[in-house]
């Protein structure tokens, strides 16, 4: 590693006994993952007869697709390169404080996110027919547990383990714009993904890699991207990753409200990343 690396937060797996997987194989790791769980989940909706559409289908895909992918990830980490699953940014004895900041930073940013959509759209849902179906109170509970699976799951491909693998190699920019990019990439098999969707979901990736990055942990990173995606889809249809939009919703007045938040949340992330630089150069 370089001078500056050394006056820079850890990364959530540096200093960890075991063999560390190459940019590359890294990558490949995390694709193999991710389509063997996608795979899995969508066999499983056909054969079960759900809706996908349905929150029921949902929650179910958040599960069957997911817990898989997480186990084979753990599976890798821990039998190939002998290193500890909790070594990819399960960590930190402020775990509890950290989640608790990613829930109320999501909250605001949804909040935010609604505020700017009154004032950049004239089409943001105050019609009746754009109003989502009501949600009981414990399918709301339900579909929460469903993306405490698949949220943290994402955070640990892209954020635990690929992000360190691309930051030892290219530094942290360089780490931060290309694992954002491919989780990014990753969200153009969604149904109906636009480009303003992709980009939307890149700033989502630029500042959670940047939350992580910070904390030296995933807590506030997976917090954050649980309640993110879930508020949208318990209120409104469409998926959570875009503000709860709908991918084929963001264009106008819409995207551009959504694109002002994200950046806002990016540069925030990079505002707590630089405070975190600035603790460890000068301890």
């Amino acid at each position: 590693m370089t001078e500056t690396a050394r006056s820079e937060p850890r990364s959530p797996d540096r200093d960890t006994p075991g063999r560390r997987a190459g940019p590359a194989l890294a990558v490949l790791v995390v694709a193999v993952c991710l389509v063997v769980g996608q795979l899995l989940a969508r066999v499983v909706l056909r054969l079960s007869g759900v809706d996908g559409d349905s929150l029921a289908g949902l929650g179910l895909f958040n599960v069957v697709a997911f817990g898989p992918t997480a186990a084979l990830l753990a599976a890798w980490v821990v039998l190939r390169e002998g290193r500890p699953f909790a070594a990819l940014g399960l960590r930190g004895a402020d775990r509890y404080r950290r989640i608790a900041v990613g829930v109320g930073t999501a909250l605001v940013g949804l909040l935010a996110l609604n505020v700017a959509l009154s004032a950049f759209s004239s089409d943001t849902g105050t019609s009746g027919e754009a109003a989502g179906p009501s949600v009981a109170p414990w399918q709301m509970a339900l579909l929460l547990l469903t993306f405490a699976v698949q949220a943290p799951t994402e955070e640990l491909l892209f954020r635990g383990y690929l992000l360190p693998a691309l930051r030892e190699r290219w530094g942290v920019a360089a780490g931060v714009l290309l694992s954002s990019a491919l989780f990014a990439a990753a969200h153009t098999a969604n149904p109906g993904a636009t480009a303003g969707y992709v980009l939307l979901t890149f700033l989502l990736g630029v500042s959670l890699a940047l939350w992580t990055l910070a904390d030296g942990n995933l807590w506030r990173a997976c917090a954050f991207h649980t309640v993110w995606n879930w508020a949208p889809a318990v209120l409104s249809p469409g998926d959570g990753d875009d503000g709860g939009q709908g991918t084929t919703a963001l264009e106008g007045g819409t995207l551009t409200a959504a694109v002002l938040v994200l950046v806002l949340l990016a540069l925030s992330a990079l505002w707590a990343y630089r405070r975190s630089v600035q603790r460890v150069s000068a301890s």
